[in-house]
C-alpha cells in the first residue's frame, strides 16, 4: 500500500472561485468587441474617440482650405515663407494668374520712362557676349495652373519682358469651431508672371535643351512651393545691417526681409532687371549677377493675440547648393575696414551701411543667395593651373565666416588669384556687363561674393546686394564719411555709381589674374 501523506485542514483547502491559475474564458464576440473598445477609445472618459492628434500639423492651420489638385501647406505665423508657399499653391493666385496671363504681351512693346538708356546699353552689352547660356528650343511655364500661350522660349522671353505690373494680391483667413476668424493673413506677390518666367528658365534644368518631359513646368513651380514650405531661421555673419534671413530646409534658396525702400526701389527697377536677364539667358550675355526669384509682402494680424506684422522679403538662390565650399570671400573693391575682424567694432564699416530702417545685408549675409559659378580650372588638362599652395589650409578656416577684401589679399599672399584664360575672360565680361547695368539703374554697394570649392577646383561667385539705390540718404551718407577723411587714407564705399563701378572693376582686375595654358593663343 501507498502513504496517503499529510492531511490536510478544513482552511487549507482553498475555494473553487479563487484559484490562482484560472484564466476567464473568453469568446470571440468578446474579443472583438474588446478590441473596437480599445480601439476607439470607449472605455475613457477622458479622451474623445473622434479627436485625432495632428502633432506638428495641428499648429499649421489645418482647417485653412486646400490649395490646386488638394494640395495641402501647412501656415505657421512666424515663418513667412509658409504664407507665401500656400498664397502660390491656393486657387485664387492660380485664377489671377490665368488673368495675367490672357494678355502676356499687352504692352511688352512700351517701354518706362527711365529705361530706354536701359535698354540701349544692354543691347550694347550683349552685342559684347560671348559666352552666356545657350538658347533653348523648346519650354515650358505652366504652374499657377495655366500653359496656354507659353510653350515656347520665344513665348517666355516675351513674357518675362511685359511692362504691366501683375502684381497679385491674396488675402485669406483662418477660422476656427465657431466659424469666427482668428488670424488673417495678405500676401502680394510683385511681378507674378515675370518672376514665374524667371523661375521656369532659371530653376528648371531642362529649360533650354528641347527636353519635352516637362510640358507645363508644373513641376518646376511645384518644387519652389514645396521648397517655401519649410524653412529654418539662419544667423548669416558677416555682416551688420540686422537683416532677418532664413533658409529652406533642402537648402535651395535663401529669404531675406528687405525694408520698405529696398521694396521700392527694386520694384522701380524691376522692368529693367526682367530685360537683362532675358538678354542674359536668351542672348548668351556673360553676367554673374544674383538671381533674385520672387518678392513678396507679407501681413499677418492674429486676432486671438492681437499681434500684428507686415514684412517684405526676396527670395533668391543659393548658389553654394550641393557645393563644398572651404572659404567664403566678399569683395568691394575697396580695402578701408574690410577686415573681418573688424566687422563687429567697427559700426561705420562702409560696407553696408544703412540708415536704421533700412537693412541692407552685407556682402556676406547675401552671400547663399547667388547663382552663378565661374570654372576656377575649366576644360582643366596637363596644363591646367590649380588654386596653389596659398589655398592648401581653406578648409582649416571654412568655419571662420566669411572674409572680406583684406582678408582676401592676406589669403592670397597679395598675389592675384590664378584662372584659366578663358574662365578669367567669361569672368571679366560679366564683371563689365554686370557693373554697367547697375551704374545705368543708378545702384551702388553692391559686391561679389566668391567660394572656394576645392574639390571641383572651381570657384563660385556672384553679385549680390543691387536692391539699393544711390538716393539722398547715400548721398548724405558718403559725406559724412568724407569729412573725417584724412589726405592719404582709403576713401570710402559709398560713392557715385560710376565711380563704384569703375573702383570695382579695377579691384577685380586686380584680385584674379590668367594663368596660360598649353591652349592659350598669345
Amino acid at each position: 500500500t501507498k502513504p496517503l501523506g499529510p492531511r490536510r485542514g478544513i482552511n487549507d483547502v482553498a475555494p473553487l472561485d479563487s484559484t490562482p491559475s484560472s484564466q476567464p474564458k473568453s469568446t470571440p464576440g468578446g474579443a472583438v468587441k474588446s478590441a473596437f473598445n480599445r480601439f476607439f477609445n470607449r472605455g475613457s472618459r477622458d479622451e474623445n474617440a473622434y479627436v485625432v492628434d495632428l502633432g506638428l500639423f495641428a499648429e499649421g492651420r489645418p482647417s485653412l482650405p486646400p490649395g490646386v489638385n488638394n494640395t495641402v501647406i501647412p501656415v505657421f505665423d512666424e515663418q513667412w515663407s509658409s504664407i507665401i508657399a500656400y498664397s502660390l499653391a491656393s486657387s485664387e493666385y492660380a485664377n489671377q494668374f490665368k488673368h495675367f496671363s490672357k494678355h502676356p504681351s499687352a504692352s511688352s512693346e512700351s517701354k518706362a520712362d527711365g529705361l530706354g538708356n536701359a535698354s540701349a546699353n544692354s543691347d550694347e552689352m550683349a552685342s559684347q557676349g560671348a559666352d552666356g547660356r545657350g538658347q533653348g528650343e523648346e519650354s515650358s511655364a505652366g504652374g499657377a495652373g495655366t500653359s496656354d500661350g507659353w510653350g515656347d522660349h520665344r513665348a517666355m522671353e516675351r513674357r518675362m519682358l511685359v511692362r504691366n505690373k501683375t502684381h497679385i494680391k491674396h488675402t485669406f483667413r483662418d477660422f476656427d469651431w465657431k466659424s469666427q476668424v482668428t488670424c488673417k493673413f495678405v500676401c502680394t506677390s510683385y511681378w507674378a508672371t515675370q518672376f514665374h518666367a524667371v523661375r521656369q528658365v532659371f530653376l528648371s534644368e531642362n529649360f533650354g535643351k528641347g527636353d519635352t518631359a516637362n510640358p507645363g513646368g508644373a513641376d518646376v513651380e511645384q518644387s519652389y512651393i514645396e521648397s517655401l514650405s519649410s524653412t529654418f531661421s539662419w544667423a548669416a555673419s558677416g555682416g551688420k545691417s540686422g537683416a532677418s534671413f532664413a533658409r529652406t530646409s533642402d537648402d535651395r534658396f535663401v529669404i531675406k526681409c528687405i525694408s520698405r525702400t529696398e521694396l521700392q526701389m527694386f520694384l522701380d527697377c524691376a522692368p529693367a532687371y526682367f530685360e537683362y536677364l532675358t538678354k542674359a539667358f536668351f542672348h548668351g550675355l556673360p553676367t554673374v549677377l544674383c538671381k533674385i526669384v520672387g518678392v513678396y509682402q507679407i501681413g499677418v494680424h492674429n486676432r486671438v493675440t492681437g499681434k500684428r506684422s507686415m514684412e517684405q522679403v526676396a527670395v533668391m538662390q543659393n548658389i553654394f547648393y550641393n557645393r563644398k565650399i572651404t572659404k567664403i570671400f566678399d569683395l568691394k573693391g575697396s580695402l578701408r575696414g574690410r577686415f573681418a575682424a573688424n566687422i563687429q567694432s567697427s559700426k561705420d564699416h562702409d560696407s553696408t551701411q544703412q540708415n536704421p530702417d533700412t537693412p541692407v545685408s552685407d556682402a556676406m549675409n547675401n552671400g547663399v543667395k547667388r547663382h552663378v559659378s565661374k570654372d576656377f580650372d575649366e576644360n582643366r588638362a596637363d596644363g591646367s593651373t590649380e588654386f596653389g599652395a596659398e589655398s592648401s589650409a581653406a578648409g582649416d578656416n571654412a568655419g571662420a565666416g566669411t572674409l572680406l577684401d583684406g582678408d582676401f589679399l592676406e589669403f592670397t599672399l597679395g598675389r592675384p588669384m590664378p584662372m584659366t584664360d578663358r574662365a578669367k575672360a567669361v569672368f571679366q565680361m560679366s564683371i563689365l556687363n554686370d557693373t554697367l547695368f547697375l551704374s545705368i539703374i543708378n545702384v551702388l554697394d553692391y559686391s561679389i561674393l566668391v567660394g572656394l570649392d576645392e574639390e571641383k577646383m572651381e570657384l563660385v561667385v556672384g553679385i549680390i546686394d543691387f536692391m539699393r539705390q544711390y538716393d539722398i540718404l547715400k548721398q548724405m551718407e558718403r559725406v559724412g564719411k568724407s569729412l573725417p577723411m584724412v589726405v592719404g587714407s582709403e576713401a570710402p564705399t559709398i560713392i557715385q555709381p560710376p565711380l563704384y563701378k569703375a573702383r570695382f572693376t579695377n579691384a577685380m582686375e586686380r584680385y584674379f589674374m590668367t594663368v596660360p595654358s598649353k591652349w592659350t593663343t598669345i
